[in-house]
C-alpha cells in the first residue's frame, strides 16, 4: 500500500449495524488523533478517505436550504398579504409544524438524515397553506364589518372543513409509501412519516392557534400599509376582474377545455416515455474509487509496477489533491494481479471537470496503457445496494458451468456492442494456468501398470507424501519427498517420471497419461443454489440506466433454455423501486379518492378535484426535460408530493363552489363566483410551496444532485397545474354536474314512465 507515492499501512472501519456513521467518524478521528502522539517522529497517521464528510455537508446544505426557504415563504406571504400582522400570523405556524415534527420523530427514533431533512424543507411551503386559508377568510369576513372574535369563529369554521381535505389529500398519497419494502422502503418510511406529521401538525395549528392569533392583532386597515401592499391589493384586484373573464369564457366551452388539457397530459406520457431513467443520479463526492486488473500470471511486483504507473497518471491531473493505492487485496481478498486506487479530488468549485468528465478521461488514460485494465467506480451509487454498487448489476444462471462460461462472454460482448454501459467487468476469474494429467486406462492394463500407482507416482513426486517423522526433543515434523522446485516447473518434465510395472519394469509416465495445459479457475460461484457469474458495468455517457437494462432484457430473451438473466443489485432496486412507486402512486390515489368522497359526501366532487393530477404530472415533466433531469426515486418523490399538494387548490375551489350551490346557484354561476374570491389563497399557497421547493430545486451545494430533480418536478407541476387548475376543474366541474342532471333527468322520465 501506498499514501501519495510512500509506503503505508491501510485499515478500513466500518459501522456496525444501528450504529451512527457521523458519530462513529467523529469517534474514530478522536482515537487517531490520539493514537498519533505515540507514533515516531518520522511516522504519521490520517484519514484518506471519509464517506461521513459528504453526509455532514449535505446534511448541512439541507439545513441551510430550510432556512432559505423559510425566509422565501416568509417574504411571498408578505407580498402577498401586504401587511406585517397578517404575514406574521402565517408564518408562525412554520416552527410549530416542524419544531413538533421533530420533536415526534426524535422519540421514533429517527436522525437527521437525507430524506428526513428534505421532508422538513418541503414542508415549510406546506405547512403555511392551511394557516393562510383560515387567515384568508377571517381577513374577509373582518373586511365585512364582523368583529375580530367573530371573524375569527366564524372564518375557521367556513373553512375547516376545506383545510381538513386538503390535509388529509396530502396525507393520503404518502400513507401507501409508508409500506413499501426494501430498503428504498425504509428511506420513504422516514421520509413519508415526517412530511405527513408537519402536514397534520400544521392543520391543528391552522384550527387552533391561527384563529387565537387572529383574534388578537388581525389588522385589516388598509391606511397602515405600506406602498408595496396597497400595490399588491390593486394587483390582486385586477387579476380577480381578470381572472373572472378568462372563467367566464372558458365555461362557456368546458368540453373544449378538458381535449385541451386530455391532449397535455399524454404528450406528458410520451415525454415520460423518451426521458431518460434512473436509480439514483450520480453525486459528485470527490471521491473516485479505480479497481486495477493485470495479466494472469502477474506477479505482486509486476502488478504493483502497474499501479505505480496509474498513480502516476492520477497525480497529472490537478484535480487530484490525494492518491491511496494498494495490490493484492482488492478490499477483503483477492490476487495478486489485482489492486485498488482510491482518488480524492479537490472540491467541486475548485476542478475544471466534474467527477464524472475526469473519470472519462482518467479511464481512457489507464486503459491505453499496456497489460493493466482499470473500471472505475462511482462511490455514490454504494450505499443503495448489498452488492459492489455499480448502476448495471446483474447475473447469468444455468446449470451445466462449461455453456455458462461462453453464454456470459458472449452477452458481454453484445453489451458492450450496444454501446450503453462502459467498465464491463465480471466475477469469473481465470488463474494461473494448471496442467491437468488424466490416466489412459487402456495403456495402463495392457502393461500392468494400476491407476492407483499412476496417481501415488505424481502425487508423490509432485505434490509429496509423508514418509515419515522428526523429533526435535518436544516438536514432531512430518519427512515429505517431492521433486525439487527446478524438475516439476514445466509440462515436459512429466516425461522423467517411471512407474514400476508389475513384472517390475519402470515405465515412463509419460505414455501412460494424456496431459493438457488449461487456465484454473479462481472460484465457481453460485446464487441462490444455481451456478451463476455476475456482471457489472456502468452507464455509458450519453445513455440511462433504464435504457440499459433493456438492452440487457432484450439480449436475454435470447439465451438457451434452461439459462437466464437476473437483475442484482442497483439494478434489481431501479425496477423494484419504480414499479412500487408506480404502485404507491395509484394506491395514494384510490386512498385519496375515498377520503375525499367520505369527506364531501359525493362520488363526483373527488373526481373533479383530482382531475387536476394529471396536469401536475404534465408540468413536472416537461420541466424534469428542460432542465435535463432524470426520472429516478427522487423525482418521483417529487411526483408524489406534488400530487398531495396540488390537490389543494381544487379542493378550495370545489368547497365554495359547493357553498354558492347550495344557496341557489347553478354549478357555472357557482364556479365563476367562486373563483375569483379563491384565487387569492390559491395562488398565495401555490407559491408559498414553489418558494419553499426553489432552494433544492437551485441545485447548490453537496448532494444537490439528488435534491435538484425532486424541487424542479415540484416547481413545474405546481406552475402549471396552478396555472390551468383555474380552468380545467371548474370547466369539469360544469360538465359533470351537467351529466349528473341528465341522468337524473332521463332516471324521473322513466319513472313518470
Amino acid at each position: 500500500a501506498r499514501m501519495d507515492g510512500g509506503p503505508a499501512q491501510g485499515i478500513g472501519i466500518r459501522k456496525q449495524r444501528g450504529a451512527n456513521a457521523v458519530a462513529l467518524a467523529k469517534r474514530v478521528r478522536a482515537a487517531i488523533e490520539d493514537y498519533g502522539r505515540t507514533l515516531p517522529a518520522d511516522m504519521t497517521v490520517g484519514v484518506t478517505n471519509d464517506s461521513t464528510e459528504f453526509i455532514r455537508e449535505s446534511v448541512n446544505e439541507i439545513q441551510f436550504e430550510i432556512v432559505v426557504s423559510v425566509v422565501l415563504t416568509a417574504l411571498v406571504c408578505w407580498l402577498f398579504l401586504g401587511s406585517v400582522s397578517s404575514t406574521l400570523n402565517v408564518i408562525l405556524a412554520i416552527p410549530m409544524s416542524l419544531l413538533g415534527t421533530v420533536a415526534i420523530i426524535y422519540f421514533l427514533g429517527f436522525t437527521f438524515n437525507t430524506f428526513t431533512l428534505l421532508g422538513l424543507a418541503l414542508a415549510v411551503g406546506i405547512v403555511v397553506d392551511d394557516a393562510i386559508m383560515v387567515m384568508e377568510n377571517i381577513f374577509r369576513h373582518r373586511e365585512g364589518g364582523k368583529g375580530l372574535v367573530a371573524a375569527a369563529l366564524e372564518g375557521t369554521k367556513e373553512i375547516a372543513f376545506a383545510a381538513l381535505a386538503a390535509t388529509l389529500a396530502v396525507v393520503a398519497i404518502f400513507l401507501p409509501v409508508v409500506f413499501m419494502k426494501g430498503i428504498i422502503g425504509r428511506y420513504f418510511l422516514q421520509f413519508g412519516i415526517t412530511l405527513c406529521l408537519a402536514v397534520l401538525l400544521s392543520y391543528v395549528e391552522a384550527v387552533t392557534l391561527a384563529p387565537a392569533r387572529c383574534s388578537q392583532f388581525l389588522k385589516t386597515s388598509r391606511e397602515g400599509r405600506n406602498r408595496l401592499g396597497l400595490a399588491v391589493d390593486r394587483g390582486f384586484g385586477r387579476l380577480e376582474v381578470l381572472y373572472g373573464r378568462v372563467l367566464k369564457s372558458s365555461l362557456r366551452r368546458p368540453g373544449l377545455i378538458l381535449v385541451l388539457a386530455a391532449a397535455l397530459f399524454a404528450a406528458a406520457i410520451g415525454v415520460f416515455m423518451v426521458m431518460p431513467s434512473e436509480f439514483v443520479p450520480s453525486q459528485d463526492q470527490s471521491r473516485v474509487m479505480v479497481r486495477i486488473q493485470t495479466a494472469v500470471g502477474s506477479d505482486i511486483t509486476e502488478t504493483d509496477a502497474l499501479l505505480v504507473r496509474a498513480e502516476e497518471i492520477a497525480n497529472r491531473h490537478p484535480e487530484v489533491v490525494q492518491t491511496f493505492s494498494f495490490v493484492g487485496g482488492m478490499g477483503g481478498g483477492g490476487g495478486v494481479n489485482s489492486g485498488m486506487m482510491f482518488l480524492t479530488l479537490a472540491p467541486p468549485a475548485e476542478r475544471k471537470l466534474d467527477q464524472a468528465g475526469f473519470s472519462a478521461v482518467l479511464r481512457r488514460e489507464l486503459n491505453a496503457v499496456p497489460g493493466l485494465r482499470a473500471v472505475i467506480q462511482d462511490t455514490s451509487q454504494q450505499g443503495f445496494t448489498a452488492q459492489r454498487g455499480f448502476p448495471v448489476e446483474f447475473s447469468v444462471r444455468g446449470a451445466d458451468w462449461t455453456e455458462l462460461v461462453p453464454i456470459s462472454q458472449r452477452l458481454m460482448e453484445d453489451l458492450a456492442a450496444s454501446g450503453t454501459v462502459t467498465d464491463l467487468d465480471s466475477d469469473y476469474r481465470v488463474g494461473m494456468p494448471e496442467l491437468r494429467v488424466t490416466p489412459d486406462r487402456a495403456v495402463c492394463a495392457d502393461v500392468g501398470v494400476s491407476v492407483d500407482d499412476v496417481a501415488t507416482t505424481v502425487n508423490a513426486l509432485v505434490g509429496g507424501i509423508r514418509v515419515g517423522k522428526y523429533s526435535t526433543g518436544g516438536r514432531r515434523l512430518d519427512v515429505r519427498v517431492k521433486l525439487m522446485a527446478g524438475q516439476r516447473s514445466r509440462p515436459e518434465d512429466i516425461s522423467r517420471l517411471r512407474v514400476r510395472a508389475r513384472n517390475g519394469e519402470l515405465v515412463p509416465l509419460s505414455s501412460l497419461v494424456v496431459f493438457e495445459e488449461q487456465a484454473a479457475l479462481q472460484a465457481i460461484t453460485r446464487r441462490d443454489r444455481e451456478r451463476a457469474i455476475s456482471i457489472f458495468a456502468n452507464v455509458a455517457p450519453g445513455h440511462s440506466q433504464g435504457e440499459a437494462l433493456r438492452v440487457i432484457e432484450g439480449l436475454a430473451g435470447g439465451l438457451p433454455v434452461g439459462y437466464r438473466v437476473v437483475l442484482g443489485g442497483s439494478s434489481m432496486a431501479f425496477r423494484e423501486s419504480m414499479s412500487s412507486l408506480l404502485f404507491a402512486m395509484a394506491l395514494g390515489i384510490a386512498i385519496a379518492y375515498m377520503i375525499l368522497a367520505s369527506q364531501f359526501n359525493s362520488f363526483k366532487d373527488p373526481v373533479t378535484i383530482i382531475t387536476i393530477l394529471p396536469l401536475s404530472i404534465a408540468g413536472a415533466a416537461f420541466a424534469l426535460l428542460v432542465t435535463g433531469q432524470s426520472l429516478n426515486i427522487f423525482s418521483m418523490i417529487g411526483l408524489l408530493l406534488l400530487m398531495g399538494i396540488v390537490k389543494k387548490n381544487s379542493i378550495i375551489l370545489v368547497d365554495y363552489a359547493n357553498a354558492f350551490k347550495a344557496k341557489g346557484f347553478a354549478a357555472r354561476e357557482a364556479m365563476e363566483q367562486a373563483g375569483p374570491i379563491r384565487l387569492r389563497p390559491i395562488l398565495m399557497t401555490a407559491t408559498a410551496t414553489l418558494m419553499a421547493a426553489l432552494p433544492p430545486a437551485l441545485g447548490i451545494g453537496s448532494g444537490a444532485e439528488i435534491r435538484m430533480p425532486m424541487g424542479i418536478a415540484v416547481i413545474g407541476g405546481l406552475v402549471l397545474s396552478t396555472a390551468l387548475s383555474l380552468v380545467v376543474v371548474p370547466a369539469f366541474y360544469v360538465v359533470a354536474d351537467k351529466l349528473k342532471r341528465g341522468r337524473t333527468s332521463g332516471t324521473d322520465l322513466k319513472t313518470e314512465g
